[in-house]
């Protein structure tokens, strides 16, 4: 299973810049799917809408898609222990967030993906992708 940060989880379910690389590197892999990838995928969404990005259904079709891959297996739940992951967040903030300046949220999906034995990691965003290799989480890239 490989864990994709919330960012390229929007790529792959919305057109956006890099949503044909996030879909090639994925393909055919079964993705890490947590309560900290809903909270940000509907809220990410909802901001679509209130920037007039996308329409409410848009919106809501995405949200079928997902649910249609997790009745598919394509999208596993995962239901992390959060007091464990937020332990290990507060050490990876400690460590790498002086020299790196990610956020929290990113932070935690760090945490999480490592706590779940992820066999690879995916993200854009150049922090989080500092951290994740200084942890040593075997990356995809796009």
């Amino acid at each position: 299973m490989i864990y994709l940060d919330t960012g390229c989880l929007v790529k792959l379910y919305y057109p956006e810049p890099d949503s044909a690389s996030v879909a090639a590197a994925v393909f055919g892999k079964v993705i890490i799917f947590s309560l900290l990838h809903e909270l940000e995928l509907t809220n990410a969404l909802s901001l679509k809408v209130f920037q007039g990005r996308a329409t409410p259904e848009q919106a809501g079709a995405v949200k079928s898609l997902i649910i249609a891959d997790l009745e598919a297996g394509s999208l596993r739940r995962m239901n992390p222990d959060w007091e464990a992951t937020a332990s290990l967040a507060v050490d990876i903030s400690a460590r790498h967030t002086p020299e790196v300046g990610c956020r929290s949220l990113d932070i935690l999906h760090c945490a999480q993906a490592k706590l779940a034995q992820a066999e690879a990691f995916l993200t854009t965003d150049a922090r989080q992708l500092a951290v994740a290799k200084a942890m040593g989480l075997r990356l995809l890239t796009v």
